[in-house]
């Protein structure tokens, strides 16, 4: 259970962080901070702080849901639950892969949660309500983002409150799907841990 704990105190961490994201950029869209025009102002130089501070959690999120995610469909393989479909490999692969990341993680995660849960066809049975907002909340974000970069990075230069505007509504995102991320990594953990005889869960 080592690994699960591991994720949801980082799933804890990306909601700290991103809260503090989420108020500069509230105080971005006030003018209170202007990156492009003051960066060495107190309050730009925090908020620069805590934008680095965001990525290295962000990456470090990335690494321990990953791990988690390989451990847990490792155990319905051990535990030899029929039918599976996707590997531990590809159940964290598939979220590298263009387009299809898009869709097969959220294909994977369904799979553990119904078989962990032991419920129906764990392919193709329907996803809990949690787990369908999580993955859109985690689609929009990303998207959001995506949008914010290149606006900023393309833009004219007067379009840094959009920018801006974009990146808070990714960080709402954010912190919406990583408290649902977080309730689903107890559930199946607690799921797994009850109910699959497995020799050894979440080394």
């Amino acid at each position: 259970m080592q690994r699960a704990r591991v994720a949801v105190f980082a799933m804890y961490a990306t909601m700290a962080i991103s809260t503090l994201t989420m108020l500069g950029e509230m105080l971005e869209l006030r003018g209170v901070i202007a990156l492009e025009i003051a960066p060495e102002e107190p309050l730009a130089l925090a908020y620069t702080v805590i934008l680095l501070v965001n990525f290295v959690i962000y990456i470090g999120s990335v690494i321990a849901v990953g791990m988690w995610i390989h451990r847990a469909h490792a155990n319905l393989h051990e535990a030899g639950i029929p039918g599976l479909e996707f590997s531990p490999g590809w159940a964290v692969g598939w979220y590298f892969i263009p387009i299809a990341f898009l869709f097969k993680p959220f294909q994977a995660m369904r799979e553990l949660w119904n078989a962990s849960h032991q419920t129906g066809n764990s392919f193709s049975a329907p996803a809990p309500g949690n787990l369908s907002l999580w993955w859109g909340l985690w689609i929009i974000s990303n998207i959001l983002a995506n949008i914010s970069t290149r606006t900023s990075l393309f833009g004219d230069g007067t379009n840094f409150q959009v920018a801006a505007a974009l990146n808070l509504g990714s960080s709402i995102c954010t912190i919406g799907s990583a408290w649902l991320l977080l309730q689903i990594i107890r559930a199946i953990t607690t799921a797994q841990a009850d109910g699959i005889a497995v020799a050894q869960i979440f080394d």
